[in-house]
């Protein structure tokens, strides 16, 4: 049986980073602002990439050794769900990064097929989670039209002044805040305050978002519309 040659085994890593490369693209626009994601353009390529590695390094084995060619990368599937999981956040009642994390899964997936040589699973894998993340994303957004609420997720020091001096602002601001949900954080001292309300304007918010930067005992904002 034949081993893989020099140039097959560069074609599939190059396929690799530049598919994962697209959805990591995809997945770093959104931490520009005050939304943050914990993985990005270049998570995306080191998964895309590792799962191609783990791929041609077990059909190798298979080749050399006439073992299991699923083997190594069927450690690929059971092992990403660490690294995804890593990328869910939970602040209070707050969820996120569920999106990301199920992009690293796919990205995965699309290494290992570059990794085997299957081109056209792994291209077509690929636009399809790019329909899904932008263009289904785009859809979502008008769907979900005016009932939506924008979130203010406010980590502030434990003092009951500060909910009252941050709600007077935000209403002189805005006009009218919606709910506001307060919870405890593990860090001692701190609290997470999470407000619903409706904004008319990015550029306004972001006005607000620095304002509430620049007061005492604030430690972090993050807006999520």
């Amino acid at each position: 049986m034949l081993m893989l040659n020099e140039g097959e085994v560069i074609v599939r890593l190059v396929m690799s980073v530049i598919l994962g490369g697209f959805i990591g693209l995809e997945r770093e626009r959104l931490l520009v602002g005050y939304r943050t994601y914990s993985a990005g353009f270049r998570t995306h390529i080191l998964v895309a990439v590792g799962a191609a590695v783990c791929m041609i390094v077990s059909e190798g084995m298979h080749y050399q050794f006439k073992g299991d060619a699923a083997r190594v990368a069927a450690q690929v599937v059971s092992g990403i769900g660490f690294l995804g999981a890593g990328a869910i956040l939970r602040e209070g009642l707050l969820i996120r990064g569920l999106t990301t994390a199920a992009s690293l899964w796919v990205v995965a997936s699309v290494g290992l097929a570059c990794g085997a040589g299957y081109y056209l699973p792994a291209a077509l894998g690929t636009l399809l989670v790019l329909f899904t993340l932008v263009l289904l994303g785009t859809f979502e957004d008008i769907v979900r039209g005016k009932g939506r609420l924008d979130l203010l997720s406010i980590v502030v020091s434990d003092q009951p002044q500060q909910v009252k001096v941050i709600r007077s602002f935000l209403e002189e601001q805005v006009g009218e805040v919606k709910k506001i949900e307060v919870s405890k954080m593990h860090e001692d001292g701190k609290v997470l305050l999470e407000i619903y309300m409706k904004m008319s304007s990015d550029a306004k918010m972001i006005e607000i978002l620095h304002h509430i930067t620049t007061l005492p005992g604030v430690y972090r904002v993050e807006h999520r519309a």
